[in-house]
């Protein structure tokens, strides 16, 4: 494929091309072939062709910056406070599109290079944002095509953010060109440690450029309409089509083919946002300076494992409550790239748009920063550093007031900061290396969104609920892709693989045949790549190597009686009869009576598959038997943790490197907590610099120890 991006980019000293010229040749990239994902296809062969960036500093502590939010006279102030605290990271710029260029094409930078060099002066690195999430007044005035349209076909307004079209030609030529200018401005100042794209991808848009981009999408992924119709099974309520552009554009009561296809698409998209800007910081900017964006979680807009690809580092924004979710979340941002991640926003006390913004207990934000440590964070960034006087987010916690001085956190922070500078020389080169996987599929967890059969089925709680059991018996468990490489697990727990298409199982079978153990949960195996229900029955392709296939699905309001893992308990939310048809299958326990199709069935089963096994687990049990169960399943697979014994609210984190190994010890009730360590956890501790011994430990409430151990001879 031509690279247009390429053509479109001057080089350095050359006159820049008129907008008309980058927007004519964005254009013909958009449409040349047809196809949405083409509008940057020479920043594909770009990011390929990069050399790899530098390994970032060994661990950061940092705070979202907004210079141009004050007079520059308060900027020295600020950054002292920064300073004082053990800060030495800022990100700046992802809003300030409206100071970078308040007219078009006037072009105003000086700010900027003054609020970058004061940050070096000040010993801090900066991760430099692209301000597209925010484009300013007299661009949406201008170019109002460039605004989003809701799936009601509402076009959105300006006042807020992220109201641009993320397939508009137009909007992508103005921030194309505005990234460019930042990278050669920046792309070699040495203050700059990495790019973010935008802020918080999110929202799809409705618009005419999307309507005909999906359908450009699909007649390429298809080939033909009669292909199409035959994949959809579109003869259901007379849904065939003879053309693509009679096809909907929504995301929401539609066939499920076309759901799942428009997920996709607009994954495929943002890719294609994304590089559209990564392509020119590639091209002007040094390789050490890495490019990130900041993903929200759990968040279900696009498939996040495909998006970064196109990036060098894995950037979430935390903001969750609950200890073991936030814990799967660190887990899922480190399972995209199966590498260490950057924590790119995170509270400093309380947010301002939850309905009850309740403050976090004192300790409480030390000891979620050093969870995100323990599970690969390289970095750990505030929300922010200074309260705004006015905008939608006056509320949020800060770190210093509007006046500019220390609110309540700070201290807790500064011996945050102080910590991380102690801890960082031996975290370096570290990280969390697990035998267990816990697969996390976005096509599955969006026919089950789509479709939930029973209203309170929700395909994270269903994926935390496996999570909460394996984390505490296991130690660390990565959150990965069905599509990813499993070679270094033991133990794979797949609830809820609902889409599995034959070359997924493949995959599978092959990992299962070196002498993998597979638990699959129930819904797996529904559906083939098309979202349309396998003939085969469940698990689908795998059902003949389990030895058994589900006969039928049970949705439950109310709990059905169990017999599993030598305990008494309940199925929730869903049930499903599973129907041995080889004698070599084995029964692992019984449902008891409750609606008569259940009683006496079986609540799993497993199967022999060359040198591993197969298992699937027909419900959700409650949370002890649930636990009961998968730590049965960790002991058969030779996975469980030396650490396996502690008490439910104290998380032991470990990050190995090429002589050591760092153990983060982490209290998460508020009151006291007292355990025993293994024989092997002997070791310095990185924040007392005394030496431990293994025996009796008693951590405060929201207490952290942080201990170095040699590793295994």
């Amino acid at each position: 494929m031509t690279d247009m991006t390429r053509k479109a980019t001057p080089r350095p000293g050359s006159p820049a091309p008129s907008f008309g010229q980058t927007l004519r040749r964005v254009r013909r990239s958009v449409w040349q072939f047809g196809l949405c994902f083409g509008l940057c296809a020479g920043a594909s062969s770009l990011a390929l062709a990069a050399p790899a960036p530098s390994e970032p500093p060994a661990l950061l502590l940092g705070a979202a910056w907004y210079p141009e939010q004050w007079p520059e006279d308060v900027w020295e102030h600020d950054l002292a406070l920064m300073e004082a605290a053990h800060i030495h990271l800022v990100r700046i710029g992802e809003f300030a599109w409206s100071r970078m260029e308040p007219r078009e094409g006037d072009w105003q930078w000086d700010w900027l290079d003054h609020a970058i060099a004061l940050a070096a002066k000040h010993h801090m690195k900066v991760l430099l944002g692209t301000p597209s999430a925010a484009p300013p007044a007299w661009l949406t005035q201008k170019y109002p095509e460039t605004l989003r349209v809701s799936n009601a076909g509402v076009r959105d307004e300006h006042g807020n953010r992220q109201q641009f079209s993320f397939i508009s030609a137009r909007y992508r030529a103005l921030t194309h060109g505005l990234t460019e200018r930042m990278a050669v401005r920046y792309g070699h100042n040495p203050t700059i440690v990495g790019w973010q794209i935008d802020n918080e991808l999110a929202e799809p848009s409705f618009d005419p450029e999307a309507h005909k981009a999906f359908h450009a999408w699909l007649q390429h992924k298809y080939g033909t309409i009669e292909n199409l119709n035959q994949k959809w099974w579109t003869s259901y309520w007379s849904q065939t089509y003879s053309d693509f552009g009679q096809i909907p554009v929504h995301d929401a009561e539609e066939n499920p083919a076309l759901l799942l296809n428009w997920k996709q698409f607009v994954t495929d998209t943002w890719v294609s946002y994304v590089r559209n800007q990564t392509a020119p910081i590639r091209q002007h900017a040094q390789p050490a300076q890495f490019i990130t964006t900041n993903t929200m979680g759990w968040f279900d807009g696009f498939d996040g494992y495909t998006l970064h690809q196109s990036l060098d580092l894995v950037g979430w924004d935390d903001y969750e409550t609950d200890w073991t979710d936030n814990a799967a979340r660190h887990d899922l941002a480190r399972g995209y790239k199966n590498k260490n991640f950057w924590v790119t926003e995170t509270d400093p006390g309380f947010v301002n748009w939850r309905p009850n913004n309740l403050a976090h207990d004192k300790g409480e934000v030390r000891a979620l920063a050093w969870q995100a440590v323990g599970h690969g964070a390289d970095a750990v960034e505030y929300w922010q550093w200074r309260a705004a006087l006015n905008g939608q987010e006056q509320y949020h916690g800060v770190i210093a007031g509007a006046d500019g001085n220390p609110a309540p956190i700070y201290a807790e922070i500064q011996t945050l900061g102080a910590e991380f500078e102690k801890a960082a020389p031996a975290l370096q080169g570290t990280s969390p290396h697990a035998q267990v996987a816990l697969l996390h599929d976005m096509p599955s967890r969006w026919a089950i969104s789509f479709q939930k059969q029973v209203e309170d089925f929700n395909p994270v709680k269903a994926l935390t609920a496996f999570y909460g059991p394996l984390r505490h018996r296991a130690g660390t468990v990565d959150v990965v892709s069905p599509r990813q490489n499993l070679a270094s697990y033991k133990l794979i727990v797949a609830p809820g693989l609902n889409v599995l298409p034959q070359e997924t199982a493949e995959h599978l079978l092959e990992w299962v045949r070196q002498g993998g153990h597979l638990l699959l949960g129930p819904r797996s195996g529904m559906k083939n790549a098309e979202n349309a229900l396998d003939p085969h029955l469940q698990p689908g392709p795998l059902a003949p190597f389990l030895g058994a296939h589900v006969s039928q699905f049970y949705g439950l309001v109310q709990p059905v009686p169990l017999s599993l893992a030598q305990k008494q308990g309940k199925g929730t939310l869903w049930a499903e009869t599973l129907e041995p048809t080889d004698p070599a299958t084995q029964t692992e326990g019984t449902y008891g009576p409750s609606n008569g199709w259940l009683d006496g069935q079986p609540v799993a089963v497993s199967h022999q598959v060359g040198k591993g096994k197969i298992t699937y687990l027909s419900t959700i049990p409650d949370a002890a038997t649930l636990d009961a169960y998968i730590t049965t399943q960790v002991r058969d697979a030779g996975a469980l943790s030396p650490f396996a014994d502690l008490p439910a609210d104290i998380e032991a984190c470990l990050r190995t490197g090429m002589d050591h190994t760092v153990l983060v010890l982490i209290n998460h009730a508020k009151t006291p907590v007292t355990f025993t360590l293994p024989q092997p956890a002997a070791g310095r501790d990185l924040l007392d610099i005394k030496q431990v011994a293994s025996g009796q430990i008693t951590l405060p409430g929201y207490g952290v120890r942080v201990l170095t151990l040699p590793n295994p001879a």
